[in-house]
Order: C-alpha cells, then structure tokens, then sequence
C-alpha cells in the first residue's frame, strides 16, 4: 500500500487499527487493518514492504494521519533466548504518534 492510499483511507474512516510488528533482525512491518476485514501492508519504497527504522516508520505513519498504532513483536526475548514461551500471546504495545 502506498502512504498517499493510507492517507485517503485514514481520512475517510476506513482504517479499523495499524498494526506495527517488529521483526528479528530485519525492520518493522506496518499492517493496516480494514474495517472491512482485509489487510494491507505499508511499503516503504517500492516493492520492499520492511521497514528499516521504527522512528521513520512512526514519522510516516504520523504525516498519513494515525495517531496510535500497536506494536507487536511476534517473539519475545525469553524465546531468543531459550526460555519457555508466554502461556498467553502478548496483546502488544500501543504507540502514541502525535
């Protein structure tokens, strides 16, 4: 998706949430979620869909309009690390873009 369609999307109210996962190793991947159910992914040039930074990804988000988005990390440091994983899944970390 491109940011100028996030921006139109946001404005009309169609975003439901931004989902922000934080990927081991290689960037950040912004998922916009639809009110309608479907999901789109956030590109940060053409045709490459991780992003290298999360202060550039935030300063992106920001200028498109969203105000907070949530921030998932699909593996935590225990599980690097060897420790057993978390019984319950981490409902992630709401990030506020003002």
């Amino acid at each position: 998706m491109k940011p100028w369609r996030l921006s139109i999307s946001v404005l009309c109210g169609r975003v439901s949430r931004v989902e922000v996962v934080a990927l081991r190793c290689c960037g950040y991947c912004a998922r916009i979620v639809f009110r309608a159910g479907n999901v789109q992914v956030l590109e940060y040039a053409p045709g490459q869909q991780l992003w290298p930074e999360l202060a550039l990804l935030k300063a992106r988000l920001r200028r498109c309009g969203v105000r907070q988005a949530r921030l998932l990390q699909p593996e935590s440091h225990d599980e690097i690390i060897g420790r057993p994983e978390l019984l319950e899944a981490d409902p992630g970390l709401w990030l506020a873009l003002k």
